[in-house]
């Protein structure tokens, strides 16, 4: 599921614009939950995630022409987490 030696993969701007989103979450109960949140949405290709567990709250750079809001969204959900 995980690659801890994988290179994080960096969004690409070879005319693309990347896309910065936060977003709300809810089920989070401790930093580890944020930290599974950031590898999971790493894992997709040309996104940067960092979650924070103190405002449930993740942000998220991303290639759209690389990864799609359905798939952000989808990886986040199947984690178990909602998104508001």
């Amino acid at each position: 599921m995980f690659n801890f030696f994988k290179p994080k993969s960096e969004p690409t701007t070879d005319n693309h614009e990347l896309t910065t989103l936060v977003l709300h979450l809810s089920g989070l109960h401790c930093s580890s939950c944020a930290v599974n949140i950031d590898l999971a949405l790493e894992d997709l290709p040309g996104v940067i995630a960092k979650t924070n567990y103190a405002k449930s709250e993740t942000r998220i750079t991303f290639d759209p022409s690389q990864t799609t809001l359905d798939q952000i969204h989808f990886t986040i959900r199947d984690l178990g987490y909602n998104i508001l």
